[in-house]
């Protein structure tokens, strides 16, 4: 494959090198150095553009602790802000919805402008000296991607693009530019720590075993890559052999009233792609779902499901997506349990990781994406208590 980016397909004849130590599971000063490497520092995922059709539309996404909200000027540009007045740090939008012209603090009144500039401030005379050019909303970087709005918090580097490279063309295959949600979004807490919920998002050597339904309906096909930027994607290939499962059995009986709208070459196939270090997409003949990692703390996450697909389905494709949700509801459900059990496990005293293999590869290159930035994860054994951010100073100033 050529990336046309900077990044470059992993050479997948490597083997597998260790993973990452039980400690770095558990530990809260870690999980505040990952917090900002891996979440502030990297694009998040936080809506499409059809979600935000009129001026004065605006949708709110919690990366973790912070919140931002993207929202449709009266130029019909769309910027992205921190979720927080200038004032006194109150949040000032819920949800999403539709501004009447103005964006208001609902604390004190501070109103802005839809380009995020502070218009105006109740009993501005007690404000003495105040410049209001001084005071506008935080705007942070957005780029779309076939329809998908992405942010990031901090730092600079390359584009959304960049990072997917030649793997964009699948979007483009199925046409997600013009996708509007088309189902509630879900949401769950796991308990346990936002990499275990990822490390098994990242491999399918536990399908056979944790997704009986999952393994009935497709088999890993040979298609796939790893990019250097953290984006992993792979085709799953639909059986054909009739499944025992009435849900299953009618989802493979009526995909092809669906297959018409992509290409030949990507018809009966799952296409899953992963973008390190918390988002998955899953793209259907009939629909997209969206899995997404939101770390609350270094023990728990919170797992958002949302839907997207065709503004026009016919009634058969309305019920492929009913189906498809019937068939890959158990899923998260299932993954939720397995990761407790994992979260739980590593916390055994004197456990020590056995070996990955190389279905497990991706993991294996995740953990060395997170070594690299934060090098105080390679180690075995944890610093002393407050001292993890210091010791991991020190070695990136070793390197």
């Amino acid at each position: 494959m050529t990336n046309e980016a900077m990044f470059y397909e992993l050479n997948w004849d490597e083997k597998p090198g260790a993973p990452l130590a039980p400690w770095t599971y558990s530990n809260p000063e870690l999980f505040e150095l990952e917090y900002e490497a891996l979440f502030l520092r990297r694009w998040q995922l936080v809506g499409h553009v059809n979600d935000l059709p009129q001026v004065g539309d605006f949708i709110t996404h919690d990366i973790g602790r912070d919140n931002i909200f993207v929202v449709r000027g009266k130029d019909e540009q769309l910027r992205a802000f921190k979720n927080v007045c200038r004032h006194r740090a109150s949040r000032v939008l819920e949800g999403s919805g539709t501004c009447n012209g103005v964006i208001r603090c609902p604390y004190h009144g501070w109103i802005y402008q839809l380009d995020g500039s502070l218009m105006a401030i109740p009993k501005n005379e007690n404000f003495e000296g105040i410049d209001k050019a001084d005071h506008g909303l935080h705007e942070i970087q957005l780029e779309q991607f076939h329809g998908f709005l992405f942010v990031r918090l901090k730092g600079k580097g390359a584009s959304v693009a960049e990072h997917f490279g030649d793997t964009g063309r699948y979007f483009e295959m199925y046409g997600v530019a013009d996708y509007v949600q088309c189902m509630e979004t879900t949401t769950q807490i796991w308990n346990c720590n936002w990499k275990v919920a990822w490390d098994n998002y990242l491999e399918n050597y536990h399908i056979a075993i944790g997704h009986p339904g999952l393994s009935r309906l497709v088999r890993i096909s040979d298609v796939g890559a790893t990019l250097s930027s953290g984006v992993s994607f792979g085709e799953f290939d639909l059986r054909s052999k009739p499944s025992n499962v009435a849900a299953e059995r009618e989802y493979q009986e009526m995909v092809e009233h669906a297959q018409a709208r992509i290409p030949e070459e990507i018809r009966n196939k799952w296409v899953q792609f992963g973008l390190a270090p918390n988002l998955g997409i899953d793209l259907y003949p009939e629909l997209l779902d969206i899995f997404q990692l939101i770390p609350l703390s270094h023990d728990k996450t919170m797992i958002r499901a949302t839907y997207y697909g065709h503004q026009d389905p016919t009634p058969e494709e309305e019920e492929l997506r009913r189906l498809n949700i019937r068939v890959n509801a158990p899923i998260n459900d299932e993954d939720q349990q397995l990761c407790a059990r994992v979260q739980q496990g590593l916390q055994t005293h004197g456990y020590t990781p056995g070996p990955l293999s190389y279905m497990e590869m991706d993991i294996y290159h995740f953990h060395e994406m997170i070594r690299e930035l934060i090098p105080v994860a390679a180690l075995k054994k944890s610093p002393l208590r407050g001292q993890v951010a210091a010791k991991n100073f020190e070695l990136l100033a070793s390197h």
